[in-house]
């Protein structure tokens, strides 16, 4: 079937609006490109195109030409929005500089190998996803006032895509009736933060001020039917592992009722996900599409054909790997020569399935110790210092932070990678790293304002704390 986008008025009505917020109000401009971003199908984003710049401009360039702009007004432009922007007159780039660099060494190979085509173009303007919205993010939540915000923005934005996923399985029941396959519901395009909420909510139920344990749990119902819908098992798989390597690097107290109290609250969730079902998809149980999809994990002839395209892949990257500059990799889209076009005369990939892999024939040595060892240990730090120092809400961001980049690293191991991240994700960590960044240094300033040497000794300790 030929990918359909929203309707080409919703993207000059995304300009209309976005342009002139990012002007005059430019953290309520990059709230609606976050809540956009984790609203939208991703798929459907892409395919949203004006008649005059076809694939060069889409949706999602759009938001992220709204975000840029606010970016710039907030950061660059004092005097026009001076009341937002008294202080800050800096651009916050911090470890996404180092990503940057790697993908335009990667994009140099490509380009001095394949040209400047638009598949060269479409590689570097993926992979940058990631980086350019951490910076945005760094740059525009500077004040922990501002977390609360941003995190509603992203629970609302995952609500529509829930409700956006159930309108398009409702749309494929005839399909599905017709023919009797499940896999007629399965999308992975329908990929909010909302999944990454819920199972931070799992880990440790927020006192903030929206995301009440109701309200949490009743709206983790709907995050996770729309995650047993999308039928990816990678994304399962992680959901799963990333519970137990939260609870050991987010330490807590009273971590063992926790532990105890978890399987009763996911026999809610699953009781939740039943009843919702009945009416998404009646007469389709969980058990009916989760258990077809793990059958090929373990029974004989469907491992075979669910593993061989993954270890071809593996065999086919390495051994191009060894062939390319084993520092720096063969290239941002190396691999476009050997993909092909599918019967709808779309260009699809040949592999790519093994994340951590697919970055080292790409960008070598260098982009696999940036992309799998660098981010994921200033995230998960910057996180834990969240979650030691702050509370509340910016105690909430250090948490589902840490957990998202823990849930992404696993899943980059079977098929996601950091080079086709989503918004929401770059959102997500350049947020809690400016946060991590603000606690530092208003420890460095209550430090200096402290006595010190021998005014310290003298200055009784009643008097100083």
């Amino acid at each position: 079937m030929e990918p359909i986008g929203y309707p080409v008025y919703f993207l000059y009505l995304i300009l209309l609006i976005g342009i002139p917020l990012s002007l005059f109000r430019p953290f309520k401009a990059f709230l609606l490109v976050v809540f956009l971003t984790a609203a939208a199908n991703a798929n459907a984003f892409t395919y949203t195109r004006t008649p005059l710049l076809g694939p060069y401009f889409n949706a999602n360039d759009a938001c992220l030409l709204i975000a840029l702009l606010a970016m710039m007004s907030y950061a660059v432009m004092p005097k026009v929005v001076g009341k937002y922007n008294a202080k800050n007159k800096n651009i916050i780039i911090g470890p996404a500089k180092w990503i940057i660099v790697i993908l335009l060494i990667g994009f140099v190979q490509s380009w001095f190998v394949m040209g400047w085509t638009y598949e060269v173009l479409r590689a570097l303007r993926w992979a940058i996803t990631l980086p350019v919205y951490f910076i945005i993010a760094a740059t525009m939540v500077d004040k922990k006032d501002k977390v609360r915000p941003l995190l509603l923005a992203l629970f609302l934005g995952s609500l529509v895509s829930v409700f956006e996923h159930f309108f398009f399985v409702q749309s494929r029941m005839s399909l599905y009736q017709l023919y009797g396959d499940i896999g007629q519901f399965r999308t992975i395009t329908f990929h909010s933060p909302g999944l990454w909420l819920l199972l931070a909510g799992l880990v440790w139920l927020p006192e903030t001020k929206f995301l009440r344990r109701p309200v949490l749990i009743g709206a983790g119902v709907l995050f996770a039917v729309s995650t047993i819908l999308n039928q990816t098992r990678s994304v399962w798989i992680s959901s799963i592992a990333v519970l137990p390597v939260t609870f050991l690097l987010f330490r807590q107290k009273k971590i063992i009722v926790k532990a105890v109290v978890l399987p009763f609250v996911l026999l809610v969730l699953y009781g939740g996900i039943s009843l919702t079902m009945h009416y998404t998809t009646p007469n389709i149980s969980p058990g009916d599409i989760i258990m077809p999809r793990l059958n090929a994990l373990f029974q004989g002839d469907m491992i075979n054909e669910s593993t061989i395209t993954r270890r071809l892949d593996f065999e086919r990257e390495i051994e191009e790997w060894s062939q390319g500059t084993l520092i720096l990799g063969r290239g941002l889209a190396y691999f476009t020569p050997y993909s092909h076009r599918d019967i709808s005369g779309r260009l699809t990939v040949a592999w790519g399935h093994l994340g951590h892999v697919t970055t080292l024939a790409q960008l070598g040595l260098i982009g696999l110790f940036v992309y799998s060892i660098y981010l994921p240990f200033i995230i998960i730090q910057a996180s834990r210092k969240i979650w030691i120092e702050a509370s509340d809400e910016v105690k909430f961001l250090g948490l589902f932070a840490g957990l998202t980049m823990i849930w992404c690293w696993i899943c980059f191991l079977m098929s996601s990678s950091f080079l086709g991240q989503y918004a929401a994700a770059g959102v997500i960590f350049g947020a809690a790293w400016r946060q991590a960044m603000l606690l530092k240094t208003d420890k460095a300033a209550e430090r200096k304002s402290q006595p010190d040497g021998i005014l310290r000794r003298l200055v009784p300790r009643r008097i100083v704390w």
